[in-house]
């Protein structure tokens, strides 16, 4: 019981900070993308199955509240969940470099699996390449550094 109400809280707790604070608290419209790295941080400590659970219920919460292809981020985030779970369990995530690492390499296939649905269904380009451009690169950036804070303070709570 302690599980379903932990995992409720953090939803609700995620679905807020992102959600409601991202658009007042970014900077010329970055901001970093916390779901990601609860994800990568529930896939590499948690079971495979609640990080991909939390990752179809936040990528479905995001879909609601945008205009691109339903479910495209509901499907990225449960595939990040599955390979970083799989992938990084034996890796020591207390290790900064490895967070950095496991993140970067989480927004990669994040972005580039998310433009290659876009480029599949719509066939449009612009988001095929906008993994290139400076403002997504710049998105990657701050969520890799955002992200030993994030593993920090979920592993103290994990604690307790």
């Amino acid at each position: 019981m302690k599980k379903i109400i932990y995992y409720m809280l953090l939803y609700i707790f995620l679905s807020i900070i992102q959600f409601v604070f991202g658009k007042y608290l970014s900077v010329f419209g970055i901001f970093p993308n916390f779901i990601l790295i609860v994800v990568a941080y529930l896939g590499v400590s948690k079971k495979i199955i609640n990080a991909q659970v939390m990752g179809f219920l936040f990528g479905l919460t995001w879909d609601a509240f945008s205009t691109d292809i339903f479910g495209t981020r509901a499907l990225m985030f449960t595939v990040i969940g599955y390979l970083i779970g799989k992938f990084c369990r034996d890796f020591d995530m207390n290790k900064i470099l490895v967070q950095f690492l496991v993140i970067l390499l989480a927004n990669i296939v994040y972005w580039l699996g998310f433009g290659l649905i876009h480029f599949t269904i719509l066939g449009n380009e612009s988001y095929m390449t906008s993994f290139i451009d400076g403002v997504c690169c710049v998105k990657v950036i701050v969520t890799v550094l955002i992200a030993p804070i994030v593993f920090h303070v979920f592993g103290m709570i994990n604690k307790i």
